[in-house]
């Protein structure tokens, strides 16, 4: 299974801060559940997706941003798996 994870950013946005998050994510980075990584163009946060098959990886990355960022983590499916169910569904 996979996940969207939505991040946005939390606290105050000083250069300070933002330099502190981006140390950490230079020790970090993505972790190998990591799928894909976007960041808004507003600077407000962004969003991933993860492969849910390594979800300690994600509850320890959830940890160690959570001081500038709050998370959310949504399953999903890919349209081909979800098209068939839907019909099947609007059908019965």
């Amino acid at each position: 299974m996979h996940y969207v994870v939505n991040y946005t950013l939390i606290g105050e946005r000083t250069k300070e801060r933002t330099a502190e998050l981006m140390a950490l994510f230079a020790v970090r980075g993505s972790n190998d559940s990591t799928v894909a990584h976007w960041v808004y163009a507003d600077g407000g946060g962004g969003f991933l997706i993860a492969d849910g098959s390594e979800m300690d990886l994600l509850y320890r990355d959830a940890l160690a941003y959570s001081p500038w960022m709050e998370l959310s983590a949504t399953p999903i499916i890919n349209v081909e798996d979800a098209v068939p169910q839907i019909v099947e569904w609007v059908s019965s």
